[in-house]
């Protein structure tokens, strides 16, 4: 019983280190998003006294966001998109997380209106009634950059070549250049 017990435990923890791995280049791009997204909202709302949660919010979003978009990825939809040109794939992918955005921030509100009048007709009128739309259109608005970059960056490391964004934003240029790759700025200017 406990080798069993044990050898599930060994089970799980091998199967959220790969999930781990997988999803955490995503995960960290989603999360400094959200969190520049989240300041941004904070610093408009300073003046009125709103009160978010910025570091939370943004780990729970990022992680939803990145398993999200990780799932997406193996989905019929996103394989049928990579026949057609890159933006129409990233514009495709984006309006379904903006869709996707603004129902669970409809979902939220009314679960929260449901709790408040404890009747589904009444909840329905006091979303309509009471819920800030400007603000969850804002935050899908946000989000939706936020993806549409994160997507932009997915499409030009495929075409560049794998870790090649990478190395573009991360690594010296003085290694890149040593590394035989030629930058044209520095042959044109020397002709």
């Amino acid at each position: 019983m406990a080798g069993t017990l044990s050898h599930g435990l060994a089970g799980v923890g091998r199967w959220l280190r790969k999930e781990f791995i997988a999803i955490w280049p995503v995960f960290l791009f989603l999360f400094f998003g959200f969190l520049f997204l989240i300041s941004l909202i904070k610093l408009t709302l300073a003046q009125f006294s709103v009160q978010t949660a910025m570091f939370s919010n943004a780990v729970i979003g990022a992680l939803v966001g990145a398993k999200a978009a990780l799932v997406l990825d193996e989905t019929p939809l996103a394989r049928s998109l990579e026949q057609y040109p890159g933006i129409i794939a990233i514009a495709a992918k984006v309006l379904l997380y903006a869709a996707a955005t603004l129902l669970l921030g409809y979902v939220e509100r009314f679960l929260e209106a449901l709790h408040k009048v404890h009747s589904f007709g009444g909840a329905i009128w006091y979303v309509v009634g009471h819920a800030n739309h400007y603000r969850l259109l804002a935050w899908v608005l946000g989000i939706s950059f936020i993806f549409a970059f994160y997507f932009a960056f997915v499409e030009i490391n495929e075409r560049m070549g794998e870790g090649e964004l990478r190395r573009l934003f991360f690594e010296s240029r003085k290694t890149a250049n040593a590394s035989g790759l030629s930058s044209n700025i520095s042959t044109r200017g020397r002709s």
